[in-house]
């Protein structure tokens, strides 16, 4: 059944696209913008991208390039090749956080590094490449402290300002929803290996990553030797559509994880009732707070969605998992403090985010394509957490932003004989456990790895996974008993 699968969707795919226009890609040597440690080197500058493949001429985007080189003295020649999350984030991190950001990619490539080099670049739009897509006039409209929440009234007529003014600098810059897509970053991040002189290169992605690294798989599967997908976002799923179950789930196994473990169901008896029954109060009558410090300080209007959104935030990160049930059950008992910090900001801005890329990846891959039948389905089916989706600003910004239009083609399964790693979170909210399992049913080659006490991007908190990765990496395979301890449920903390 998995290769008869395997076979309609590669014919499907090499029917439903044909090769672009190719530009020859160029590397341009500069200094790096971070420190190099000592008994370290190198390899920095930018490449030069078509900024259209479908028109000869066009002009091009620069995209800084940095290459972590191998402690080998021969090192292979096929490179790890890494791709960022988001859309819209930068592998180097932004202004002052840029040095702790390049120390951390020092350490952990470090095992990549003794037989291979690393490559990590900024795609178009993002960070320190060209063109700008940033939107500081979001980062701005919530930089003022406030004593009080605003209404989601006031919210929404200052995001609808602030994109607005960014959409039209955007168009008048003359850029266009056509110059970005996830296509187009697939196409991006070849000419940066090809400009390097690596004709076949190993992905290392994660998060949105993945799905650019499914569709390289799709585009030009020969030019990849093996792929490491952390956190699998497949291009077949719409995470518009399926937001509430995705916060059902993740709730769903902190519940059932807590029940059958005899310290968590003594600390927190009924904690899934009384949680619920805490949202819903908290829906009929919100509270007010102030959380943070100086000037991290923001006013919060706690209701049942934020704080089913500040659980899921807390779940996402794997190092907080085992602290969320106390959480819970304080916030349960009118205790909010804890819960608060947890809460997510409601406002579109993220500094560490290209705006600008951002909507016009989602807005054309994402949010335009969602049905809304669907979702308003998924929120009844799995009340109260479709509430997470209830203010989303996803339709609002995509009715003013120019977005190109995805072709349909871009969202069939990914077919591949390449080998392939795929990790997982079980606590995962945003690109779940079962979403692997979608991109592996057409993967012949591949091995998911699921780590029960994870959430998401699990490279960043399971050692086994990194080691992993590099193993892969390495052999094209793993052994059966890679990770024993993945199985192993969470421990959570005492009241």
């Amino acid at each position: 059944m998995a290769a008869a699968a395997f076979g309609v969707v590669v014919g499907l795919a090499a029917l439903a696209w044909s090769p672009p226009l190719r530009a020859e890609p160029r590397f341009t040597p500069g200094p790096c913008w971070f420190t190099v440690p000592d008994g370290e080197a190198a390899l920095c500058g930018t490449v030069a991208v078509p900024e259209r493949r479908d028109r000869a001429g066009s002009g091009s985007f620069r995209l800084p390039v940095a290459v972590l080189l191998s402690t080998a003295r021969q090192p292979a020649a096929d490179p790890v090749l890494f791709l960022e999350g988001g859309p819209g984030a930068s592998p180097f991190g932004s202004g002052e956080a840029t040095e702790e950001r390049m120390e951390v990619w020092w350490e952990l490539s470090a095992p990549f590094r003794r037989s291979r080099n690393l490559i990590l670049f900024d795609p178009r739009g993002v960070g320190r490449a060209a063109p700008d897509t940033d939107c500081p006039e979001l980062d701005s409209v919530d930089a003022s402290p406030r004593a009080r929440p605003v209404t989601r009234e006031q919210r929404a007529a200052a995001e609808r300002a602030a994109v607005t003014t960014c959409a039209n600098r955007f168009k008048a810059t003359g850029l266009s929803g056509a110059l970005f897509s996830t296509p187009i970053s697939a196409d991006d991040a070849l000419d940066v290996a090809t400009a390097l002189g690596a004709q076949r290169v190993n992905l290392f992605a994660v998060s949105y990553g993945t799905r650019v690294a499914l569709e390289i798989l799709r585009r030009a599967g020969g030019r990849v030797r093996s792929a490491v997908l952390d956190s699998v976002y497949p291009p077949d799923v719409n995470a518009q559509e399926e937001a509430p179950w995705l916060a059902q789930r993740a709730f769903r196994r902190l519940f059932d994880d807590c029940a059958t473990n005899r310290a968590c169901r003594a600390a927190y008896p009924d904690l899934e009732k009384r949680f619920l029954a805490m949202v819903e109060r908290l829906d009929q009558n919100p509270v007010d707070l102030v959380v943070g410090e100086f000037e991290s300080r923001r006013a919060l209007r706690l209701t049942g969605a934020a704080v089913i959104a500040a659980g899921l935030e807390a779940m996402s990160t794997g190092e907080a998992l085992a602290s969320v049930p106390a959480m819970l059950d304080r916030a349960a008992r009118g205790r909010y403090d804890a819960v608060a910090e947890w809460a997510p900001t409601s406002w579109l801005g993220d500094p560490d985010t290209a705006d600008g890329l951002a909507f016009s990846i989602e807005c054309r891959e994402t949010v335009n394509p969602a049905d809304p039948i669907k979702q308003a389905e998924s929120a009844r089916r799995y009340s109260p957490y479709g509430s997470v989706v209830a203010d989303d600003p996803g339709q609002r910004v995509c009715r003013l932003w120019p977005a190109g239009q995805q072709e349909p083609s871009e969202r069939l399964p990914v077919a591949s004989p390449v080998p392939v790693l795929l990790l997982s979170g079980a606590y995962d909210p945003v690109t779940p456990p079962d979403w692997g399992e979608r991109a592996a049913s057409t993967l012949p080659k591949s091995r998911h790895l699921v780590f029960r006490s994870a959430g998401h991007i699990v490279t960043a908190s399971e050692d086994c996974a990194m080691t992993a990765a590099v193993a892969f990496v390495d052999n094209e395979t793993l052994p059966a008993n890679a990770c024993p301890g993945a199985a192993k449920p969470p421990q959570f903390d005492g009241p």
